[in-house]
């Protein structure tokens, strides 16, 4: 039956309403697709926008390029110019005040590195000079460099771009019946051990897409024929990948002109997304046409089911389309209701400043029977408030889905880390996360200048900096541990601003820099950037839910006996190389002298190399 224009529109209406209710999920989620490339690659026109007045501003000092490869060539003594230093001093730009508003400079990071792969397809080049570093010889690193680029290339298409297409529908069409849709739901491939067969279908679908391109007149046959995949995918995760398709090719049949025309009434959007420079792709239209062919989807389902069409029966998960019956929901999640109407269990022995400091931060002197009960307690409660919604019909029932429990991954978020921290366990976490980014950092200068440097102002095999964020973070975002969303963003603040005011304290102290972000995409003085609040913040989640209670639970099982002598000694050689360090601060090449990023160092050391 076709789809006529009262039909489209109640789509459209349902589609705002179901973007109104999930609005910032619905725009992360879309935001996050256009990063990695999965979805929407039309909608980084803020991203190219900024990538071409960058080109603009650097074209205009070629000539400049040209005569430094000629005096770089003289030092060399060669009449040819290498294309490793051709790429070197091609990224120089002399004076500062020619240079685009560093604040939005974006010529260095990681976060850059995402950027030109979206916008200009050069993330290869990024990792070259590493390569190189480690084989040392030109042919094999680039033999080996293709190797890599191919193959991270696939795996990343595969298993991450395609899959997340899926996951996306997944969580729209939740949100059309459900009012939350928990973050958890992002992993569900993951969760279901389904993860390599939607990856093996969604290749294949892509495959089929890209192959119907040399047909020219069929492509928009087997496009549209083929549009469902990823909705049938998030629905039955075990449906085989060839069936998969035959299901898409039978559901559309009839229906492949309604899509088209479906899309046509929605080009006022793309229209909209060029003229505001893709802001409101970001903001809106993204969100909302995933919506609106989730409606489509949803339509062409249950016309499906109720014509019996060929496959129509895999498409069993009931209560993704419609609410279950509270009865049912009681049975099927019987201890919700009795542990979360028992009395949330308090700490007995503690009183007084004990008491405050283990309610507001989470500490305690040590672990006692009693914490461990309340740690037991708390447990239980987290893991009945991440079903209460499933249990009181406010989100999608994952013990109701077609899905054998057999299937399903368990323990993935079991971790206690609604728990309070020993000071012994604390100040062993702090050198932990000290050393691990002493030892990141040094691999990472490693890789990029081929030789050893140690890192930091200290002169010991650790940062500080990430030690006391990481304690930071345990500390003093302790309430807000039930919250990951709010934990992410106050760990972005928390963490940015002791970087922030770290830079400045070392800078007045010493006059020295020890890192600098020029160049940074969206860094602010130097001494923060967006791709750096980005890690702390994703680190944090990390830190709270997963690194911090498995460490935490690593110390419990020693016997305290053993581990305090190996604090104390800890704590003695930090303390003398914190008094040693100020009279004399770690300096020197790759830790004051020269930064990631600073064009003119790079030229220094191109001009040193050609002598």
């Amino acid at each position: 039956m076709r789809i006529d224009g009262k039909t489209r529109r109640s789509f459209k209406k349902a589609a705002k309403k179901n973007l109104r209710q999930h609005y910032w999920t619905f725009v992360l989620m879309c935001m996050f697709a256009v990063l990695i490339g999965a979805e929407f690659v039309t909608s980084d026109n803020l991203l190219s926008a900024r990538t071409d007045a960058l080109g603009t501003a650097v074209s205009g000092y070629e000539q400049d390029i040209l005569d430094t490869e000629e005096e770089v060539a003289k030092f060399a003594g060669a009449s040819t110019f290498s294309e490793t230093t051709r790429r070197i001093v091609s990224n120089v730009v002399e004076e500062d005040d020619q240079m685009i508003d560093s604040t939005f400079a974006r010529t260095s990071g990681t976060l850059n590195q995402v950027i030109d792969y979206f916008t200009s397809g050069t993330i290869v080049s990024t990792i070259s000079s590493v390569v190189l570093n480690i084989v040392g010889s030109p042919s094999v690193a680039n033999v080996i460099l293709l190797a890599l680029s191919v193959t991270v290339g696939i795996a990343f298409w595969m298993f991450v771009q395609n899959v997340f297409s899926s996951v996306l529908r997944r969580v729209t069409l939740e949100g059309r019946i459900y009012k939350t849709v928990p973050y958890s739901r992002f992993l569900m491939f993951i969760r279901n051990r389904r993860w390599f067969n939607a990856a093996l279908a969604l290749a294949i679908h892509s495959i089929f897409v890209f192959l119907s391109l040399a047909l020219v007149i069929p492509f928009p046959i087997i496009f549209y024929g083929l549009f469902l995949m990823p909705f049938i995918l998030a629905e039955n995760p075990e449906i085989k990948p060839m069936k998969a398709v035959k299901l898409s090719w039978n559901l559309m049949k009839g229906h492949k002109w309604d899509l088209f025309v479906t899309d046509v009434t929605l080009i006022g959007w793309y229209i909209l997304g060029v003229i505001t420079f893709g802001l409101s792709n970001f903001l809106f239209a993204n969100p909302y046409r995933i919506a609106v062919y989730s409606e489509f989807y949803a339509h062409v389902r249950k016309e499906a089911i109720s014509n019996d069409i060929a496959g129509s029966e895999l498409l069993n998960d009931r209560y993704l389309y419609e609410k279950c019956d509270m009865n049912r929901l009681r049975g099927a999640y019987p201890e919700a209701a009795s542990i979360l109407s028992t009395p949330e269990y308090k700490l007995q022995d503690l009183k007084g400043a004990k008491k405050f400091f283990a309610e507001h931060f989470g500490v305690v002197l040590w672990n006692t029977k009693d914490e461990m009960r309340y740690e037991e307690n708390q447990a239980g409660r987290q893991r009945i408030r991440r079903i209460k919604d499933e249990a009181e019909g406010l989100s999608y029932p994952t013990r109701l889905s077609g899905m054998p429990d057999s299937r399903k991954r368990k323990g993935l978020f079991s971790l206690h880390y609604m728990r309070h921290y020993s000071v012994l366990s604390l100040v062993l976490m702090f050198f932990i996360y000290s050393g691990f980014g002493w030892v990141w950092e040094v691999i990472y200068y490693f890789m990029l200048q081929g030789h050893f440097i140690n890192r930091g102002v200290l002169h010991g095999p650790w940062l500080p900096i990430y030690g006391a964020g990481g304690l930071g973070i345990l500390i003093f975002l302790f309430p807000l541990r039930k919250s990951p969303a709010r934990h992410f963003f106050a760990t972005m603040a928390l963490c940015g601003a002791m970087e922030y005011f770290t830079s400045v304290i070392l800078e007045y102290a010493f006059g020295k820099l020890w890192w600098s972000y020029d160049g940074f995409f969206l860094n602010l003085n130097g001494r923060i950037c967006a791709e750096g609040l980005l890690v702390f913040g994703i680190a944090g989640l990390a830190f709270i839910y997963f690194l911090s209670p498995m460490i935490d639970d690593v110390v419990r099982k020693i016997d305290p006996k053993k581990l305090l002598p190996i604090a104390v000694i800890l704590l003695t050689f930090f303390i003398f190389d914190v008094f040693y360090s100020n009279a004399h601060p770690n300096t020197g090449d790759g830790i004051t002298d020269g930064f990631a990023g600073n064009e003119h160092v790079a030229v220094e050391q191109t001009l040193e190399t050609a002598e």
